[in-house]
């Protein structure tokens, strides 16, 4: 350990001590997390090495007091097994009770740690099979100790439990291993920018001013490139403990919403977990390094390098959370970040010497945000887990997750509204229109349509019609139809279909960074209906104005699941709702949907090809 004075010219303090408490870490943490300590006059125990150590804070001038400790869980390899009433009343002897967890690389839970300010807990669980076949003394230890877990710590409600990611740890704790949790604070959610961001963890431990953010983000954003600690997980527990006695966050949680699995119904559970469980799976098949194909002639300027794309899949997008790799002709690797990407064109801040050598490749480090309708899912499953939401009840979400159960539909403000098939520039075979007719019902029975076709069986032919014929009909001139797909590709193909039909009276929304510089020549015969993402209107009146009428909205899911087309919604609210290639969107995915417009929603279609789902 070293005790160092730190001279500081903030104008809160002079002189204040820097504590260093030695790091096993792989990632060089000579400093700790926190950067200075401010006491109330009190003393802090750490364990380290099996022994409790005190330190004075007396002196400390300043309203708080931080101190990171890489110190030794109390049981360094205990296991559900061998977990004790002692330990855990040992642990919880004192109050805020930090956590932190760890994953197997399919997204299981393998290993948690629990934190008070001074003692730590790790528990490693145990995987594979419980059932009555199984090694029965072990089997009982398993139930035991977890039981023992559940109540002592998980929902013992007279301590509150803080996580940097607790929503992730209640599913995982509940569909591995059948345990409950009460009284649970996500710290992030605290804070109005993204939950995932290490900005905001940042923001929620302190600041810049109080903290090293290079050592943040090697305890907090390591894991996904592989298994965490016994060191990190405790750390990570120990600053969740720490930062919820923080007073510019103490209001914060005040006001925040605990998860509380255990009120919650089993089947509920396990549907939220299912469906966080899935999203879980494929962002962890997300590539962790991309190389970008950029075009040879690089322009640049003092620390700044403009660069070309040649290919949209591995474009070079601005993030927080990644970083470029660039790597010369005489094998230097420089880092660099994208600080402003305009179509092909993205402007890369260096941050170091290229030696005027020769650039080689660009890669880019890091796994991607997640999209605005990933976003969305995970924001939904948490309201759910706060008993935020009711939405499990509304009827949609109970005719797909829960078909079992009775379902009562809002009364039709079209009970008999009846709509021919009207489009005499195509014609439909018999099957085809038994779909159309379906998707043209009003019907209770009808609210929820699946269409299942392989690739040239008409489904695009099937939608069109039945959405001409539906703004065709005067008795349902209130009526709006939404169409969204998974790709631009297959929501520009509607709309080229209803283009061939001189039916122009749609609009089609489109990102910016798709559309502009990559994909302009696509739409071309479409640009009387089309609506670029940069110049979306922020108000009602001029969202009027962009759609001149049109009853017809088409774009992908992840425009519907931004807030940007929010006043488009209020000129038009989504009514119908038509998804091309559904198969191929995760299933989760559609539940912010049904969230965000479960008061004006009264039909959705679904069509696709079962032979064709995501990959």
């Amino acid at each position: 350990m070293d005790f160092g004075p730190l001279q500081s010219d903030h104008p809160w303090h002079g002189t204040c001590t820097m504590l260093h408490i030695g790091c096993t870490s792989a990632v060089d943490r000579s400093a700790p997390i926190f950067v200075v300590g401010v006491g109330y006059g009190g003393g802090c125990s750490v364990w380290f090495e099996g022994h409790c150590c005190s330190f004075s804070l007396s002196s400390f001038p300043l309203s708080f007091s931080q101190c990171l400790a890489n110190y030794r869980p109390l049981h360094p390899n205990c296991s559900e097994t061998t977990l004790s009433k002692s330990s855990s009343r040992l642990l919880m002897s004192e109050g805020a009770i930090g956590i932190s967890a760890s994953y197997l690389a399919n997204c299981q839970l393998s290993a948690i740690a629990f934190s008070s300010p001074s003692r730590a807990l790790v528990v490693h669980f145990t995987n594979g099979d419980l059932s009555l076949g199984a090694n029965r003394s072990k089997r009982s230890r398993i139930i035991q100790g977890r039981s023992l877990l559940e109540e002592q710590i998980l929902c013992n409600a007279n301590h509150q439990k803080y996580a940097f990611n607790m929503d992730r740890i209640a599913i995982a704790l509940y569909l591995d291993m059948t345990l409950r949790i009460d009284g649970a604070i996500d710290i992030p959610s605290a804070l109005p920018s993204n939950r995932r961001s290490l900005r905001t963890l940042m923001e929620a431990m302190g600041g810049a001013l109080t903290l090293h953010q290079s050592n943040v983000e090697a305890l907090f954003f390591t894991s996904e490139q592989g298994p965490v600690s016994n060191s990190d997980l405790v750390q990570q527990a120990w600053a969740a403990c720490h930062v919820a006695v923080l007073p510019h966050m103490a209001m914060r949680f005040h006001l925040l919403g605990r998860i509380r699995t255990n009120t919650i119904p089993d089947e509920d559970m396990a549907v939220l977990a299912k469906i966080s469980r899935d999203g879980e799976l494929l962002d962890s098949l997300k590539p962790l390094n991309v190389e970008n194909d950029v075009m040879p002639e690089i322009t640049a300027q003092m620390d700044n390098l403009t660069l070309t794309c040649n290919r949209y899949p591995t474009r070079i997008r601005t993030s927080a959370q990644q970083f470029l790799q660039i790597d010369t002709r005489s094998g230097v690797q420089v880092p660099g970040r994208a600080i402003h990407v305009k179509g092909r064109k993205a402007q890369v801040e260096v941050l170091g010497s290229l030696h005027d050598d020769e650039i080689k490749s660009v890669t880019t480090i890091g796994k991607a945000d997640l999209t605005s309708a990933e976003t969305s899912r995970e924001n939904v499953i948490f309201a759910i887990l706060k008993g935020e939401s009711t939405l499990l009840s509304h009827p949609f979400v109970k005719t797909i997750w829960f078909p079992g159960h009775p379902i009562w539909w809002l009364p039709s403000k079209y009970p008999k509204l009846k709509i021919p098939i009207c489009c005499e520039n195509l014609e439909v075979d018999p099957s085809q229109e038994r779909v159309i007719e379906k998707i043209l019902s009003v019907s209770d029975a009808d609210r929820l349509v699946l269409i299942q076709g392989p690739p040239g069986t008409g489904k695009t032919t099937v939608i069109t019609v039945a959405v001409v014929s539906m703004i065709s009909c005067p008795e349902a001139s209130s009526r709006t139809v939404w169409i969204a797909a998974q790709s631009n590709v297959a929501v520009k193909n509607i709309a080229e279909k209803f283009a061939k039909l001189d039916f122009y009276d749609f609009a089609l929304l489109v990102s910016e960074e798709f559309h502009f510089d990559w994909h302009e020549h696509l739409y071309e015969k479409l640009r009387p209906c089309l609506i670029r993402s940069h110049t979306f209107s922020r108000d009602v009146v001029g969202a009027s104005r962009q759609l001149r009428g049109a009853r017809v909205i088409l774009c992908t899911l992840g425009m519907l699941s931004n807030y940007l087309v929010a006043p488009f919604v209020c000129v038009n609210p989504v009514d119908i709702l038509i998804f091309d290639e559904g198969s191929q969107i995760e299933v989760g995915n559609y539940l912010p949907v049904f969230h965000r417009f479960k008061h004006t929603l009264t039909k959705i279609v679904f069509i696709g090809d079962d032979k064709q789902c995501e990959s």
